[in-house]
C-alpha cells in the first residue's frame, strides 16, 4: 500500500493516474475541504482533474482500501464518518505504535539519522509558514513515520499508515485552526528535539500528545 500522506513528489518516483487522483482527494479530505459524510461523484472529480471517469473510480477503490471512503449500495461513494468509538480505538493503537516504535529506533539513531529528521521538521515549517496546508500534513508524516523507519520494520510503518489515514481525516478542524494548528506543530517539534537529543521518553510523551489531539479536532 502507498503511503499517501507522505506521497513523494519526486519527478525520478513515478506513480499511476490513480494513485495521484487518490493523493489528491486525501489532501482535499484531510483539510476539511470535503467532510466527513461527503458523498464523491465520479464525473464531478473527473472534470475538475480534465480526466476520464476510469482512472478516478480506480481511486476510489484505493481509497476504499485505507478505509477512508466507503462504497454503500445504491448510494455510491462517500467519505467515511467515523464512530467516537472508532477513533479511540485507533489512538491506543497509535500511542502504542509509536511506544513500540521509539523503542526499536533507539539502537539505530545515528547522525544521518538526527539531521535528516531536522531537515523534515524545517521543511515542515516552511510549508506551514507559507499556509500550504496539504503539504504541511505531508512533512508531518514524513517526520513521525521516519521513526519507523529508523526502527527498520516495514510491518510497523504499515500499521502506522493504515492507522494515520483515519486519524488525519477525522482531525480535519485541526489544519482550519490557528490555535490548534500551533500547538500540533509545538508537539512536533518538541518530539524532533527530542529524538536529536536521544530523549527518547520525552519523545514517546510528545508523540502520543499528537496521537491525543484527534480527539480534540
Amino acid at each position: 500500500m502507498n503511503n499517501f500522506l507522505s506521497f513523494s513528489k519526486d519527478e525520478s518516483q513515478r506513480h499511476s493516474l490513480p494513485d495521484e487522483i487518490a493523493h489528491y482527494i486525501l489532501g482535499e479530505i484531510f483539510t476539511g475541504k470535503l467532510e466527513l459524510g461527503t458523498r464523491l461523484i465520479e464525473a464531478n472529480i473527473a472534470k475538475e482533474l480534465n480526466v476520464s471517469n476510469i482512472p478516478v473510480r480506480e481511486a476510489f477503490y484505493i481509497l476504499q482500501n485505507t478505509g477512508i471512503v466507503e462504497r454503500l449500495p445504491r448510494r455510491g461513494v462517500r467519505v467515511k464518518e467515523f464512530s467516537e468509538e472508532e477513533i479511540n480505538e485507533c489512538i491506543v493503537a497509535l500511542k502504542e505504535l509509536y511506544r513500540i516504535g521509539i523503542a526499536y529506533s533507539i539502537p539505530n539513531w545515528n547522525e544521518e539519522h538526527r539531521l535528516k529528521i531536522k531537515n523534515l521538521l524545517m521543511e515542515a515549517k516552511e510549508k506551514l509558514d507559507q499556509k500550504k496546508i496539504d503539504e504541511y500534513i505531508s512533512m508531518c508524516d514524513q517526520i513521525t513515520s521516519y521513526v519507523f523507519k529508523v526502527a527498520g520494520n516495514k510491518v510497523f510503518l504499515k500499521f502506522y499508515s493504515e492507522i494515520t489515514y483515519i486519524t488525519t481525516a477525522y482531525s480535519q478542524s485541526i489544519w482550519n485552526d490557528t490555535e490548534k494548528i500551533k500547538s500540533w506543530h509545538s508537539h512536533l517539534e518538541d518530539a524532533v528535539n527530542a529524538l536529536i537529543q536521544s530523549d527518547f521518553k520525552q519523545a514517546e510523551i510528545q508523540l502520543v500528545l499528537l496521537a491525543k489531539q484527534a480527539l480534540t479536532a
